[in-house]
């Protein structure tokens, strides 16, 4: 048997759920000098079963150093030419978990209930036509939205299916939308300890699932860490790191570095918080794309260490820097700070991490604040809280308005500060953040007696 009968092999129960020979003639009809080779026709028939593109390559030996993203280029072709069979435009975005709603009328009779997560949305958006009303996105609102979602994870974890329960929650092809971006995002921080404490109870990970497995340490560590349990992030942040120097996975090693540096400047252990900070940024620095320079150089005048490299994993440079921000605005040298998050904000803007940025905004904001230039630290606190309003990151969005409440007391308009005092509150109180929603009450008391 050849590799590609094997593999066709791997998928074949896609035939239990979709008219796969009448689809492939559709697409061939389309473009019929564009045809589909073996390996495109089998990672698209690994999608319409729910694979992401990380596990099609498992399932397939596609090895290499990303072959997640081998298996994104097989299916280009399937995507361009499903997009000129159900004539939408060339810039429609697909995201791979969306294919089996797209081209649901090529469903076997009766297949449909493994589909309904995605159909009960098209239900709730009233869709008619598939080419006509399609849109790129499920926006998650509320936790009835997921409860499908949940209720699956729970049973594939029941069945040991550890790598199709996390991604289940944890989208990497359409991350925004995830369930685990939901839950993050709006507060929910109990229950993503609840979902992934209960995924890494008895998964002994193989060294094909060491990325998804450290991917869950990590959302453990950072919820952990928002919600204040400082030391419970940091023996997570931990696991994480030793997992990734196990495999040698540069990638991880340089994140889990940059999280213990935010874990432990929040315990005030500014010594390790830089040390890690550092170490994960030089890490980094070393590590991934090559398409930018970074000409700039940053001043560690403490240090006395410019930083010219080249720009490699820039999401945890980007991380690195903020760190480094925070922990020299507690070092009260505030102007440094500012230049740090200054440049973490480039980074993101050219990350297109709308999240980010509102994060840097309210820090940048913040510390002009701490300077006592209120209308520097206005300005920057508005960009990011309408940053983090329209990016749905509630906490980014709270934290801002609280900040911006303080700056305007010092400028002693009480009115519109008692207004931003009262939209965090509120928000504080939706994410269940109880003592940082009294800090809000108690604000306001002290304006209004």
């Amino acid at each position: 048997m050849s590799a590609v009968q094997s593999h066709l092999k791997v998928f074949a129960e896609v035939r239990h759920y979709f008219d796969i020979d009448r689809l492939l003639l559709d697409l061939a009809s389309v473009d019929s000098k564009d045809r589909l080779s073996a390996m495109e026709e089998i990672c698209l028939q690994g999608v319409l079963l729910g694979k992401p593109p990380r596990e099609i390559a498992r399932l397939c030996d596609i090895n290499g150093k990303d072959p997640g993203n081998v298996v994104s280029q097989y299916l280009k072709k399937p995507r361009d030419l499903i997009k000129m069979l159900l004539n939408l435009s060339e810039k429609q975005t697909i995201p791979y978990g969306k294919f089996s709603f797209l081209l649901k009328d090529y469903r076997i009779k009766g297949s449909d209930r493994i589909f309904e997560c995605v159909d009960i949305w098209q239900e709730d958006q009233q869709l008619n036509s598939v080419a006509n009303s399609y849109v790129d996105r499920i926006n998650f609102q509320f936790l009835e939205d997921i409860e499908l979602y949940i209720e699956k994870f729970y049973n594939l974890i029941n069945h040991k299916e550890y790598i199709d329960a996390f991604y289940t929650i944890f989208d990497t092809d359409d991350y925004d939308n995830c369930v685990y971006k939901f839950l993050s995002s709006h507060g929910y921080l109990n229950i993503v300890i609840a979902l992934y404490q209960r995924l890494i109870e008895s998964w002994i990970p193989r060294k094909v699932e060491k990325w998804e497995f450290m991917t869950t340490l990590t959302c453990l560590g950072a919820a952990h860490y928002r919600m204040g349990n400082h030391k419970i992030a940091i023996d997570y942040y931990h696991n994480c790191l030793e997992t990734a120097l196990e495999i040698d996975d540069l990638d991880n090693i340089s994140g889990s570095l940059v999280n213990l540096g935010l874990a432990y400047y929040s315990l005030e252990n500014y010594e390790k918080a830089l040390s890690y900070s550092r170490q994960g940024l030089e890490i980094a620095r070393e590590i991934g794309s090559r398409e930018f320079e970074y000409e700039e150089a940053l001043d560690y005048s403490r240090q006395g260490l410019e930083i010219a490299r080249e720009i490699g994993n820039r999401e945890f440079e980007a991380h690195a820097l903020n760190n480094l921000g925070m922990i020299y605005s507690d070092l009260k040298e505030y102007q440094l700070a500012i230049d740090y998050y200054h440049f973490s904000l480039e980074v993101k803007s050219k990350l297109c991490d709308p999240q980010g940025e509102a994060g840097s905004l309210i820090n940048i904001g913040n510390t002009y604040r701490q300077l006592e230039k209120y209308e520097q630290a206005i300005s920057y606190l508005k960009r990011g809280i309408e940053a983090a309003h329209h990016s749905h990151h509630n906490q980014f969005e709270a934290n801002g308005c609280f900040n911006l409440a303080l700056a305007l007391e010092s400028l002693h308009h009480y009115s519109d500060a008692i207004s931003a005092y009262e939209k965090a509150f509120h928000l504080y109180q939706q994410m269940e953040m109880i003592e940082n929603a009294e800090d809000c009450r108690k604000a306001i008391t002290q304006m209004t007696k």
